[in-house]
């Protein structure tokens, strides 16, 4: 008997944060409904003339890194659902 209430409070114990982790992650994540390759087509209507790397983000957006004609850096942030650019970065060689 002790045995059973033992092994009920640790499960308890153990249970309950994981429990509560499981409303910190986001899951699934949110899918851009903006194919990929529209993505890279909006980066080089924006100045790109090479994608070195193209990733998904939590939030459903897409964030792209590449470089122009002159090979400056650039970076572009996507909304994933609209193609609108947020946020655009140019670091100059």
């Amino acid at each position: 008997m002790r045995f059973l209430l033992r092994s009920a409070l640790f499960a308890a114990f153990v249970a309950a944060p994981a429990a509560a982790m499981a409303f910190v992650w986001p899951f699934p994540f949110s899918q851009p409904s903006i194919p990929q390759d529209a993505a890279v087509e909006i980066a080089m209507s924006h100045g790109f003339a090479s994608v070195d790397d193209i990733d998904g983000t939590i939030d459903g957006d897409w964030h792209i890194e590449g470089r122009d004609a002159f090979g400056n850096e650039l970076e572009l942030l996507i909304d994933g659902s609209t193609g609108v650019v947020e946020e655009a970065e140019m670091h100059a060689n």
